[in-house]
């Protein structure tokens, strides 16, 4: 195990997708044939505040129905806390073990959220649950996962060190952040478009002046405000975004909106043309651009879904894939994800423009 497995994580960085296989091979590795023989490995995902870890690990088990006991040792100011509370019976000390603690078999998960901001007694208390997964007073059923979450070492974070004897018992990654898959998140939990056009508008928005988490939080609020009250929306934006983004946020939701950026409306208008000009009247290249980027992942993801085309939704595809932006590889990219027997493809060879786009 390398001295600074934060450090070596951080040189092989991982994606939420890598991330849930990660999971997927620690319950394999706990869970099937001979895991009692097996020395116990829990997993420790490092990464920036906000960046998804804790939301991800819940996401994971919700998909795979398997039970999830979340606990925060920062919260913990002595062993008591992890070992439950001390009763005579008899001439013998018997313990009776905290609420939270498991007691029906696995597969499950224990995650240990912000591992590292807890008080250095209670990492040491800590060993013996990650190496052995129980306690002086407790121990986890058979199947149980142990799970952390921690932040980097950095002079701005508020954390403990863990030393070896703690990073040693523990496999290590490192989530980073990951454009698209948060807009593919983010368009699940339906967003208000508006607000995520404004996020793909800016890239360097998302993930480095707000972490994926207080975007998700400043879209939730954003969504509930009428969109008339204008000075409620900024109040909101002022206190939620960086000062430069919240005036310019201020200044996109008092331009006229496009209806083009919603995927269902797009494929259903008779006038996908004069949508896209007046796009390309409102925003400079760049930005243009972007967006339409942005457009053509959220037709990939929605059409994975509603694969069935009909003839208005071919014709306004086509003229999406025209436009001057679009060049012959995004074409060919977004055609990789259509079915080869769908009447996309024939349409996209039978347009003169478009077939000497790709060919």
């Amino acid at each position: 195990m390398p001295q600074n497995p934060q450090a070596a994580a951080e040189n092989y960085p991982i994606s939420p997708t890598e991330l849930l296989s990660v999971l997927d091979l620690t319950m394999t590795y706990h869970t099937t044939e001979g895991y009692r023989d097996r020395q116990r490995l829990p997993l420790c995902i490092w990464g920036q505040p906000g960046v998804g870890k804790t939301e991800i690990v819940q996401t994971y088990a919700r998909s795979r129905n398997i039970p999830l006991v979340v606990i925060h040792p920062a919260q913990f100011e002595e062993m008591g806390d992890l070992l439950g509370m001390p009763f005579r019976e008899g001439h013998q000390t018997h313990w009776a073990p905290p609420a939270w603690v498991p007691t029906v078999a696995g597969p499950g998960i224990l995650l240990l959220d912000d591992l590292n901001r807890a008080d250095a007694r209670i990492l040491n208390g800590l060993l013996a649950l990650l190496q052995d997964g129980r306690l002086a007073s407790w121990e986890l059923p058979d199947q149980w996962v142990i799970v952390a979450t921690a932040n980097p070492q950095m002079m701005h974070m508020s954390v403990t060190h863990m030393d070896e004897a703690i990073t040693g018992r523990m496999q290590h990654v490192h989530l980073q952040f990951d454009r698209q898959s948060w807009f593919s998140w983010a368009r699940d939990q339906h967003f208000d478009i508006t607000g995520l056009s404004f996020l793909a508008r800016y890239p360097e928005l998302l993930g480095t002046e707000v972490s994926p988490r207080e975007a998700a939080q400043f879209l939730q609020v954003f969504q509930l405000i009428p969109k008339d009250q204008k000075a409620q929306i900024q109040l909101i934006a002022n206190s939620m975004l960086p000062p430069p983004y919240a005036d310019r946020f201020n200044t996109w939701i008092n331009l006229d909106q496009f209806a083009w950026l919603n995927v269902a409306e797009f494929l259903e208008v008779d006038d996908a043309a004069s949508r896209l000009s007046q796009l390309d009247q409102q925003l400079d290249r760049e930005q243009r651009l972007r967006l339409k980027l942005e457009f053509l992942q959220e037709l990939i993801d929605y059409l994975a879904k509603h694969p069935r085309l009909q003839p208005k939704a071919i014709q306004n595809l086509v003229t999406l894939l025209s436009d001057p932006q679009i060049d012959g590889n995004m074409v060919l990219v977004f055609l990789h994800y259509q079915d080869a027997s769908s009447p996309l493809h024939q349409a996209v060879i039978e347009h003169p423009l478009l077939r000497s786009k790709i060919l």
